[in-house]
């Protein structure tokens, strides 16, 4: 509860009430300054047990549990990791190093003390073949990777590549190797060339120093992708059959019927318990010759990958659909997977100040407009808490049709989220699992498909809204010339309008509309000639390009509306702003793009992002301009003359520099940020206050003096002064409001820390109106 004190007059300038604050809880996980990753680790497919920690790859993340702790926890570049995209990973018992392998074939070592170190010589190498390794086993201190162009082997206590097997094969063939294990002093290697083995002490760069005791006639027909080694026998899946073991008999390789999998076996491990078999949908563990049993039932473990037993004797199964399952001693099931997006697949990002909700997108088309045929939903952040809209469904709710390429969205004011599809038309989604959809032959509908007759093909690019909150829609189809793609649909009235057709408006990409109801639309960047302004009232246009204006490229990728209306182009070649566009149709003193200049002391300056592929352009709450490049993100001043921050893979938790989309929830200041590689958001310093300030949220408060992030204090008036003094009322530190919100470093004017005790924080608005006081406690360490 606020209580009021008293009024005081404040360097003769306003007055301010002075309100005795009490901290409140962060509205985001993440502090200001600080970054949340969100990829989700439901389809683990690897495993490897390091101490107290079960590493796991899975296809869009690596995170590790804790046995002591039983938690989580992602591990990203902040962590120290060198890429993303783990292919599978091992752990040496001799080094006690764990090894990850990235699809790219880079390498890192996490050592027995918390270092990750580096390795990229498969990265950097030219090598004709798939470099994906699927399979690591290690013997006497060396790795052996597994991979599409041949067999790698690594010292692991040098870090280093030591030999480099590829044409093995029958007369030097080249082959793609499966699975690798050893037994004393021989190699044994699954291949697309069948079962394979060679002596350690042998040069094995000779292929005729190996022996193919089961041949296969092509990889398209190998049936051998598995091994292991356990006690003094070596066993082999066949694929569609039964084991093979070697050592057993008096041929090399005899048959073990012991179990049988109808599709390929995805791995054999052994255990303290008997040898793992994971196929088939199964986990299975032999304990002996024909006694047998199966670990999970389907429900438990659907699509298992990978199983090792524990140290303590625990079962930990990697699932492809529920991550990480702990299967104990005494046979209870618990599953690990983080409340995150169902993929790190997304396309675009929709964030809604006013339900404070996010969405992510996850299907679009490629740079070109090919149809991705994805059907993987969507999913929808709200309370810290993510739901996926997919077609596996999200129980107890039912499946999410397959609607497939969902490209982007909107939000109306009465909450209703608009979804375009590339191919599927339009949704109009009123709540969980409430929906209707608009595509060729609904009534009232003007969508057409871009093949006649397919309702596939129904093609929406993007949506926008205008002040009366009727949605904009481009229907995208330069098969159908000289037909408009430009539509409203008016909610109010469940109608259609459809735009008289100007040149290219069958090819439309991005829209925008400003605030005079103009709408601004670019062409696609196939066929296209940059972009266009129309008005629907006069039904006048107005069309810009690289010749006539100084818009950087053609190739648009993004606009948008900032705070004084101003529009923003993204583009191949950098970036460009329309000032005031109430001028664009003018018959004289008409407005024109420009590009931004950042100018430092006396020089003439330079173009912003000059040269730059901008793929995306956000705006926060201080009318800042947020740009997504193929070399990172960047944060620039409101007219985008300076530049303020730049994160990459290098200085940040971004899982990519190739960023897709960026959008901010200016109700949290936080920026979410789709990358080729997953999504993370960045807590940002700039709010937006609906209504009356409260100066009620201070994050974190207290602090102690150590303290090296940021203190955030949102809710006050937007852009308004900020003094902050100590109680005797001498001045700390001033500044400007980011909207509504201000960080604190706890530093003075001087730079240098404060000492404990509390602090006042002193706003207003430039009018100095709105002004309050908020408390921030600062404690000893």
């Amino acid at each position: 509860m606020n209580y009021l004190l008293r009024t005081r007059r404040w360097s003769g300038t306003f007055f301010l009430l002075l309100l005795a604050i009490s901290g409140a809880v962060a509205q985001s996980t993440a502090g200001y300054g600080d970054w949340q990753l969100y990829l989700p680790n439901n389809r683990a497919k690897a495993l490897a047990e390091a101490g107290n920690r079960v590493y796991v790859a899975t296809e869009d993340a690596l995170f590790f549990y804790d046995k002591e702790l039983n938690t989580t926890q992602l591990l990203s570049s902040r962590d120290g990791l060198h890429d993303v995209g783990v292919s599978t990973l091992g752990y040496d018992p001799v080094t006690k190093q764990v090894l990850v392998v990235y699809r790219n074939g880079n390498l890192d070592f996490i050592t027995a003390d918390g270092r990750i170190l580096n390795v990229s010589d498969i990265q950097r190498k030219t090598i004709a073949g798939d470099k994906t390794v699927g399979h690591i086993s290690f013997n006497k201190g060396r790795a052996y990777l597994s991979a599409g162009f041949g067999l790698v082997v690594v010292d692991m206590a040098k870090r280093e590549i030591r030999d480099t097997y590829g044409n093995i094969g029958p007369s030097g063939a080249p082959v793609a190797v499966y699975a690798t294990t050893v037994l004393d002093n021989t190699l044994f290697a699954a291949t697309s060339a069948g079962l394979m083995r060679g002596q350690l002490t042998d040069n094995l760069l000779d292929y005729r120093r190996w022996i193919i005791d089961l041949p296969s006639a092509s990889a398209a027909t190998a049936r051998y992708h598995s091994l292991a080694t356990f006690g003094k026998y070596v066993y082999a899946g066949v694929d569609a059959g039964n084991l093979l073991c070697y050592n057993c008999g008096p041929t090399p390789w005899q048959p073990d019927y012991s179990i049988y999998v109808g599709g390929r076996y995805q791995q054999l491990t052994a255990s303290a318990a008997g040898l793992l078999a994971v196929g088939d949908g199964k986990v299975t563990l032999i304990k002996s010759v024909g006694n047998t049993e199966r670990l999970l039932t389907t429900e438990q473990s659907p699509a298992p990958q990978a199983v090792l037993q524990s140290q303590t004797g625990d079962f930990y199964v990697a699932d492809y659909q529920h991550g990480l399952v702990k299967l104990s001693a005494n046979k209870q099931v618990e599953k690990f997977t983080t409340n995150a997006p169902a993929s790190a697949r997304a396309f675009s990002v929709l964030a809604d100040a006013r339900s404070n909700t996010v969405d992510i997108f996850s299907g679009g088309y490629t740079d070109r407009y090919v149809q991705q045929e994805w059907q993987g939903g969507f999913f929808e952040y709200k309370d810290g808490k993510w739901t996926n809209f997919t077609s596996e469904g999200f129980k107890p709710t039912p499946a999410f049709p397959k609607f497939k390429d969902i490209t982007r969205g909107l939000r109306t004011k009465d909450g209703t989220l608009y979804l375009a599809t590339y191919g599927n038309g339009l949704l109009k989604w009123t709540g969980a699992w409430e929906y209707e959809q608009f595509t060729e032959g609904t009534p009232g509908s003007p969508l057409k498909s871009a093949i006649p007759g397919s309702l596939d093909y129904v093609r929406i690019t993007d949506l926008a809204k205008d002040s009366k909150d009727n949605v904009w829609v481009v229907n995208r189809h330069p098969e159908l010339r000289s037909l408009s793609g430009l539509h409203q649909y008016l909610p109010a009235s469940n109608t259609w309008k459809t735009m008289p057709y100007f040149n290219g408006f069958d090819n439309l990409d991005r829209i925008v509309v400003d605030d005079n109801d103009y709408v601004w639309a670019s062409q696609s960047r196939k066929e296209g000639i940059g972009l266009v302004a129309y008005d629907p009232e006069e039904q006048s246009s107005r069309y810009f390009n690289s010749n006539n204006s100084e818009l950087p490229a053609n190739e648009i990728y993004d606009l948008a509306k900032d705070r004084k209306g101003n529009i923003w182009v993204a583009t191949a070649k950098g970036i460009a702003v329309f000032n005031d566009p109430s001028t664009v149709f003018l018959a004289t003193n008409a407005g024109n793009f420009q590009q931004p200049i950042i100018r430092r002391g006396t020089t003439t300056g330079y173009r912003a992002l000059r040269d730059e592929v901008v793929k995306t352009v956000a705006v926060d709450g201080a009318n800042r301009k947020w740009f997504g490049t193929e070399r990172g993100l960047w944060l620039f001043s409101e007219d985008a003359d300076e530049g303020l921050l730049h994160f990459t893979t290098e200085n940040s938790p971004l899982p990519s520099n190739n960023i897709v989309d960026v959008e901010v929830n200016d109700k949290t200041g936080e920026v979410f940020v789709i990358t080729d590689a997953g999504l993370v958001s960045y807590r940002g310093s700039a709010t937006v206050t609906e209504g009356k300030p409260d100066c009620a949220r201070v994050s974190p408060n207290p602090v102690r003096t150590d303290f090296t992030g940021q203190v955030g204090i949102s809710g006050l008036a937007n852009n308004g002064l900020v003094k902050i003094t100590d109680v005797t009322g001498k001045l700390v530190y001033q500044t400007k409001a980011n909207g509504g919100t201000v960080v604190w470093d706890l530093a003075d004017y001087n730079g240098r820390k404060v000492q404990s005790g509390v602090y006042l924080l002193l706003s207003s608005d430039a009018d100095g109106k709105n002004g309050c006081i908020s408390k921030i406690a600062v404690v000893q360490k």
